[in-house]
């Protein structure tokens, strides 16, 4: 980029009445995206950050354990709570709890999207796909609740069930209709998982059919991708995932507009060590040492550190232990 222009992904964009500074979202993740992974990648840059799934049956039914998903901190805002249910009036319900509390989020999102069987066969995430008058009263329920409170309502949707389905193009419009006023989309089938590659002329083909912000998501594993995935689709932004996961310097990238060298070991273990500062914050010691794991194999292997260095960290018992280890890791650096 020069060094007159803005790289495009660095510019503010809106979803109704929320601003937006940037277009990189943050995707949700199973397991992965809670408020110390968002607050982590927020301090990277990230615009726009999304809970987990959230039951919309676990919140009407007064699970603790679904509640806690819905706690986030002022820094993490913009951001998007993510439901998931199966039928108009328990959604409807699910909504008011989230918009009831002393902190409402600025955005509802409804998965349309999940192919995790375990949420498909209830008939919410991509069943929904494949009963377009169900999704559409369930979205219009979904709006009306959150009208009521100014929050715009948006909807994440995968291409179709089966490979070769563009039922998203077909629904995204109606949706639409009903008072939705953003999109992700990530162009697999529900049947792929995150197998194959993600048919990005559905996206396109959805940017075409709506008026409202498309934010794409699939793939979006470096600046070039991205920038890739923006210029042939039309989206207004980009949502990684997978992609950022060990590599949080990816969203720096993408707002800069500049691929930098791969961090060096003593940067990658200073960014492991304050996400374990906020992970041990949330989850207490043990918990965030437990939690780390996976994430300290995404984040060391391309970093050049040994597998059985890495499985040594990874049997600590807790953050403290863990935050000596790797501090003494970059001895060597």
């Amino acid at each position: 980029m020069s060094g007159s222009e803005p790289a495009p992904l660095s510019l503010p964009f809106r979803i109704g009445g929320v601003a937006i500074p940037n277009r990189v979202a943050l995707a949700h993740m199973a397991g992965l995206t809670s408020g110390a992974y968002r607050r982590h990648l927020k301090a990277h840059g990230a615009g726009l950050v999304i809970t987990e799934m959230v039951s919309a049956y676990g919140l009407v039914y007064h699970s603790a354990r679904t509640a806690e998903y819905l706690a986030f901190t002022e820094e993490e805002r913009p951001l998007a709570v993510q439901l998931f249910g199966d039928t108009p009036e328990v959604m409807a319900r699910a909504a008011e709890v989230v918009l009831s509390r002393p902190m409402i989020p600025d955005l509802l999102d409804i998965n349309m999207g999940c192919p995790v069987r375990k949420v498909v066969r209830t008939g919410a995430g991509a069943a929904l796909l494949g009963d377009a008058d169900r999704a559409v009263a369930l979205a219009a329920a979904v709006v009306r609740v959150a009208a009521q409170v100014g929050v715009p309502v948006t909807v994440k949707l995968r291409s179709g069930l089966r490979e070769g389905e563009r039922t998203a193009v077909e629904l995204a419009p109606r949706l639409e209709q009903t008072g939705v006023q953003g999109f992700g989309v990530h162009p697999r089938a529900a049947v792929q998982y995150y197998h194959g590659t993600a048919d990005h002329a559905v996206t396109a083909a959805v940017v075409r059919a709506v008026g409202s912000p498309v934010i794409a998501s699939g793939d979006i594993d470096s600046l070039a991708s991205a920038m890739s995935v923006w210029q042939k689709t039309g989206a207004t932004a980009v949502m990684v995932a997978r992609g950022v996961a060990g590599h949080p310097w990816l969203v720096g990238a993408l707002l800069s507009g500049e691929e930098g060298a791969p961090p060096c070991l003593r940067v990658v273990v200073g960014d492991l060590r304050a996400l374990l500062g906020r992970a041990t914050e949330e989850r207490g010691p043990e918990r965030a040492a437990r939690w780390m794991r996976k994430l300290l194999s995404w984040y060391l292997r391309p970093a050049g550190v040994p597998a059985t260095a890495i499985e040594a960290l990874r049997a600590l018992p807790d953050s403290a232990a863990l935050d000596q280890a790797l501090a003494a890791l970059t001895a060597t650096c």
